[in-house]
Formats: structure tokens, sequence, C-alpha cells
């Protein structure tokens, strides 16, 4: 007989019951955003209960960080991300944390970043720090970005990643180190980025993405630069660049535009079919539909009884919404020409692609929180109680005849009700219906894309207009920025999470 603690799956109950609900925020703070309302946003952050939870305060930063930077609060902004950062390299969380997942839901425990989340951290930083004059900030934000993008290469040895790099990182690593005047690593970052869309001596797309023609540019000049001949001859007969000229006397643009608003993490719902083998030994785990198959193995399966009883289940996996946007593409007018804005990263895609990388992991470890909780099902469902008091029955039998002590002998086997365990373990299926699922929690105001371009400056002022496209390539929204040409590189970026253009141009910065 298996005994189970009810004030433990009372707990449960009552975390399901009080748990902050995610999504009845998102919705408020995500429209804010795209209505450009960023103080509204800002305090709705600041507010809720939600994000001030330990394990959501990752979530709190990072919102905060990408909100300062849009208000033009440059500096804040990296107090914000800086803060997020270094919960990210903490994140790992507690043996108790993590067992209380298994039986629960993921949800519990400490907000585990995307590996593209981590690479946006050091992207946002690194703008900011550029944007800000700070070249030796970008530097260090530089070397930053290259340890993250060294633990996405590494994150699964033995079975390398479709998403194993990250082209955006390696493109401000190289404005980084033009700015320092580190003119090699510069041109490191642009190989490492461009080698992702060669394969086989071929180019080709990666992540979504064609290779940019800016970044074919920027690789064979800054290969002629540092008078790598044969680097910058190879490139220009693989690559076939088209290269006007992106620097002025008055120095260069570097102009990136971040579009829409990146896809939302939502709940999943997965059936499998069971599948015994015949030695009882071991399972499948069988979605026809979509031609999935997982063996949980020998171990799992003789630790969880096999799943007696069990023929199907259902389980809670995360996936990416890919959210609708007004804006598809974009073109600069600068003194002396035009150029078009060039895709430079889909987070779109990147986000999909993170989810697929992981999803016989996301399998097996919901796998494992559903066994967990049949198993405590079972537990529970076993429980019996005693129908009579045993000392006032034994006193009843001393008073009876022999003939009565025969017909009670008859009746023990009867003494036990199942009663009790079968209420407790239908509230048990009730609980695990609540707490399986998945982990819908992310970072919200990241864009869907990224653009990028790099203009020439004349000396003294320079307007520039973006114009800004529909799907059907009607002129949408326009904006000008006014840029003073006095040499060197200049960052600025574009954001529109609808239609609305946010400039955020640091205060101290003066255009």
């Amino acid at each position: 007989m298996r005994y189970i603690h009810i004030p433990y799956c009372l707990a449960l109950a009552w975390m399901v019951a009080s748990c902050a609900s995610f999504e009845q925020y998102r919705v408020l703070y995500n429209n804010m955003v795209e209505q450009s309302d960023l103080e509204s946003a800002a305090r709705l952050i600041e507010k809720k209960k939600f994000y001030q939870k330990d394990r959501n305060k990752v979530l709190y930063y990072l919102e905060l960080g990408a909100l300062a930077r849009m208000q033009g609060d440059l500096e804040a902004s990296n107090d914000y991300l800086n803060q997020a950062d270094l919960l990210i390299e903490d994140r790992r969380a507690s043996l108790g944390a993590k067992g209380l997942s298994v039986v629960t839901n993921p949800r519990v425990l400490p907000y585990r970043t995307e590996y593209f989340e981590n690479i946006a951290v050091h992207y946002l930083k690194s703008l900011n720090y550029l944007q800000l004059n700070n070249a030796p900030a970008a530097r260090v934000e530089a070397r930053r970005t290259n340890i993250r993008l060294q633990e996405l290469n590494d994150a699964v040895p033995d079975k390398p990643l479709k998403y194993h790099d990250d082209v955006l990182g390696h493109i401000t690593m190289g404005l980084s180190y033009e700015m320092n005047g580190e003119w090699n690593d510069a041109f490191i970052a642009y190989r490492n980025a461009a080698e992702l869309f060669i394969e086989d001596g071929k180019v080709s797309s990666y992540m979504g993405v064609r290779m940019p023609e800016q970044l074919k540019c920027d690789l064979v000049r800054m290969a002629q630069r540092i008078g790598f001949t044969n680097e910058a001859q190879y490139y220009n007969r693989l690559l076939r660049p088209s290269c006007p000229d992106d620097e002025g006397e008055g120095g260069a643009l570097a102009l990136f535009w971040e579009n829409g608003q990146g896809p939302i993490k939502e709940e999943n719902i997965l059936g499998f079919n069971i599948f015994r083998y015949d030695d009882r030994s071991s399972l499948r785990f069988v979605n026809s539909r979509l031609g999935l198959e997982y063996d949980l193995g020998p171990e799992a399966y003789n630790q969880y009884n096999g799943f007696e009883g069990i023929n199907n289940i259902s389980l809670a996996l995360p996936s990416f919404r890919k959210r609708t946007y007004p804006l598809r593409s974009a073109q600069v007018q600068f003194p002396g020409g035009t150029q078009q804005m060039e895709m430079i990263e889909d987070l779109n895609e990147v986000a999909e692609q993170s989810l697929r990388d992981r999803f016989h992991r996301e399998l097996a470890s919901a796998l494992l929180r559903l066994a967990a909780k049949e198993a405590m099902e079972a537990s529970l469902r076993s429980i019996k109680t005693k129908k009579k008091d045993s000392g006032e029955e034994d006193k009843k039998e001393e008073e009876d005849g022999e003939k009565k002590k025969e017909e009670k002998k008859e009746e023990k086997k009867d003494e036990y009700s199942d009663t009790a365990g079968q209420i407790l373990g239908g509230a048990m299926d009730i609980i695990n219906a609540m707490t399986e699922r998945a982990d819908i929690r992310s970072w919200q105001s990241l864009p869907a894309e990224i653009y990028y371009r790099r203009i020439p400056l004349r000396r003294g002022q320079n307007e520039i207009r973006v114009s800004f496209f529909n799907q059907y390539n009607q002129r949408a929204e326009e904006h000008v920025l006014r840029i003073q040409g006095q040499g060197g590189l200049i960052v600025r970026n574009l954001i529109t999470p609808d239609a609305r253009v946010i400039q955020p141009t640091a205060k101290t910065i003066q255009p």
C-alpha cells in the first residue's frame, strides 16, 4: 500500500490557483508597445507582481531595458540589460525548484532565456554604446558577444544545431571593432558572418535570410584595408559584390532598422498513443499525424511502472506564432544616392528553429514530467481507509459466539474502503490537467526583423530620408534623420513596432 502527503497535493493546487497569468498581461503590454505608448508599457512592467517574482526577474530587466532604449535613455537601457545579463549567467535553477517542476510545470523555474535572446541582449547593448560613442565599452561588449556565440556553437556538442551561430552578433562585433580601429578583428567578425552563408563553395541562405550585399562589401572592404589581397580577390570572385561607395568625406552612417514585433510563444498540445514492446521493458510514444515517435527507455519505464493503465497522453509543449506587422521594406535616400535596407536577421525563423533544435529534449522532459504526475495519481488512488474502528470491532468479537466470529473473519477482507483514494486520485487527475502547461514566457519587445545598411556621409549636415513600404509596395511612412558628417563611423537605428517610427537617439548626442 502506498501513501502520499495530502498537504503536498494541496500546495500544488494552491500554486496553480495563485500563479500569476503571463498571458493576461502580454496582450495589453504588446498593444502599448505597438502604439508607442512606452511610458505606460514601462509602468505595467514595474507594477505587475508577475515580473517582480524572482523566477521572472530576468524578463523584468529585459523589457525595461528595451523600453528605455526606445525612449532614448540609452544609459538606463544598458543598466537594465546588464542586470539581465548577470541573471542570465546565473540562471541555473535550484534542485528544489527543478524537482517541483517535474510534478507541476516548467513555469515554476527561473526563466531560462532562449539563445537568440542572449545574443539580442548584446546586440542592444552594443548599439547603445556605439550611439553613445563609447568605443571602449562597445569593444568589451563585442568580446562578450563572442562568448555568447561560442556558447551557442557548443550548446549540443554531439549534435550540431541548425541555429548554431548568429549573423547579427558578428556584424555588431565587426562595427564595434571598426569604431576602435581594430581592423583585423573587424575582418574576422565579418568573415565569420559571411561564412554562415557559404556552403561547399556556394552562397546560400541562413536562417531564412539571403546574404546581404552590404555584408559582402564590408568583408571585401576590410580585407583590402588590412592588405589581405588574396582574401579580397577570393571573396570578390565567390560573392561578386556590388559595392557603391559606402564611406564619404564625412564618414559613414551604419543604419539599423528593427521592424515589427517578434513572435509570441504559445502552448501547443500534442497527443501521443502509447505502444508497449512485447518484453514489457520499454514503450514508444507515437503521434502519427506529425510523424513523431519517442522511446522513453527501460530506466524510466521501470521507475514509473510502465505507465500502467495509460494508453494515450497529451503533452504541453511551447511553440512560436508569428505576429503580423504592416511594414515590409525600406529605402534610404541620402545626398548622392539611394539604397535599399537589407534584412540581416529574421527572428521569426530563428525563434522557430531554436525550438525545433531542442524539440526532442523538450519532449523527453515533458514525458518524464507526465510520468511523475501519473505515478503520484496512482499512489493516491491506492490509498485505502478502514470502514470501522478496529478496537470497537475486536470488543464485539469477544461478545459474539464462535459462529459469529467465523462470519466476521469472512467480512474482514471488506474492512477497507477505496473511496478516499478514488476521490484524491480524481482530484490529482484534475491538478495534473491544470499543471500540464508549457513555458510560454519570452522577451516580448524584441523585433521580428532587423535590417542594415551603410550610408556614405558628406561633411557637414546630411539629410537622410527613409521611406517605409507595406506589403503592396505602397509608401506607408517616412522618417528624416539629420546627421552631422565629421568623419568616422556613426551608428543609428529606427524601430517600427507598427507603422510609427521610433528613433532612439541618445539624449547626449546632437543629431
